[in-house]
């Protein structure tokens, strides 16, 4: 078959890179579109996948607007000049159109419960949705519940085994114990009316982790001078080898505290609005979830304290990470197996959702 991926934001590259290349290793030609966000272009071209670059929408209603109508022409061109097959996206709005238009299968994939309006408009022009069973809501009654966080995609054992230290990466001691923080820019369509971490208690939480262990910021905006310091530099493909040694991680982004928690790394997630996949990862006390009023700041700081002072932290954390993995599938295998399948792939997971778990 020929194949589209198509990606946005950076942690989607990661999503699709190893169905990518487990799809051409069983002959089938895989294309890529690809949205120049942040670092997007530089994992694509680290991991020397060949893309073609699309239009990225300004914040303004009008961009927006602009942008849908030129990337679905564009798509639709693209689909048909390279006889695509089927297109695999995260419910993109460009994609949904193309294909429906084309009357061309398209696969769509959402774990962001918070851009549900979004994703149940433009989810009803894709062949298939697919979505976690952390899930929280019901977005079309056909939708296909897999037993995965997303992040497995690329951070299941099968797939991903971390360096064995970072300690030339991060420039730090020999098994020197070190605590990653994550601040956003709270400007994604999801983040719309929210705010984030304050100035403060970002150097609050500096200031207290740091009597501990080193601590290394990674930040979407500028951070404040007196922070500056603490900016981690390392190479982008190297952030999920250091999440999985850190002794904590501690910040606002979602995927980052969801990659930390399928490491077996404790991780301290704060967002108004939540996430069905941080939830299900509390049960587990990998993931502890907070607001971000300056209540819960204060709570988070506090609770961050508590976890890297309990000397059987990496102990609990071994056996939590354990049973956190003992039901879930490689949603890389799985998915490559449903676009092989397909539509009798579908048939099956609407019939036996349970055949899934051949998967693991």
């Amino acid at each position: 078959m020929k194949i589209l991926l198509v990606t946005g934001h950076p942690a989607q590259v990661h999503n699709f890179k190893y169905l990518k290349s487990d799809l051409e290793a069983r002959g089938h030609q895989v294309f890529w579109l690809a949205t120049d966000k942040d670092i997007s272009k530089y994992l694509l071209d680290y991991y020397k996948i060949d893309y073609t670059v699309i239009s990225r929408p300004g914040k303004s209603h009008f961009s927006k607007l602009r942008t849908l109508i030129k990337n679905t022409w564009f798509t639709k061109k693209f689909i048909r000049k390279n006889k695509i097959d089927l297109a695999f996206s995260r419910v993109s709005p460009y994609v949904a159109l193309a294909c429906f238009l084309l009357h061309k299968t398209h696969f769509a994939l959402t774990d962001t419960e918070s851009a549900a309006l979004y994703d149940k408009f433009f989810g009803r022009f894709v062949s298939v949705l697919f979505t976690s069973k952390s899930f929280k809501r019901t977005l079309r009654k056909d939708q296909v519940w897999f037993d995965a966080n997303i992040e497995l995609f690329y951070l299941h054992p099968n797939k991903f085994k971390p360096l064995e230290n970072v300690d030339n990466i991060l420039n730090i001691k020999r098994d020197e114990p070190y605590i990653i923080l994550r601040f956003v820019s709270w400007d994604a369509y999801h983040d719309k009316g929210l705010t984030g971490f304050t100035d403060i208690n970002k150097l609050k939480a500096v200031t207290v982790f740091s009597k501990y262990a080193k601590v290394f910021i990674s930040s979407e905006k500028e951070l404040p001078a007196e922070l500056a310091p603490f900016q981690i530099k390392i190479p982008p493909e190297r952030m999920h080898d250091v999440l999985a040694h850190a002794l904590l991680f501690f910040g606002e982004s979602a995927t980052m505290a969801s990659e930390s928690a399928v490491l077996g790394t404790p991780a301290i997630f704060l967002d108004k609005v939540g996430r069905g996949y941080t939830d299900h990862e509390a049960k587990f006390e990998l993931v502890y979830n907070f607001g971000n009023s300056l209540e819960s700041q204060e709570k988070a700081i506090n609770k961050g304290l508590e976890l890297i002072q309990d000397q059987g932290l990496k102990n609990k954390m071994y056996h939590n990470h354990k049973r956190l993995m003992k039901d879930k599938i490689d949603v890389t295998a799985f998915m490559v197996w449903f676009i092989e399948n397909y539509p009798e792939s579908d048939r099956i997971m609407q019939e036996n959702p349970d055949y899934q778990y051949r998967f693991k």
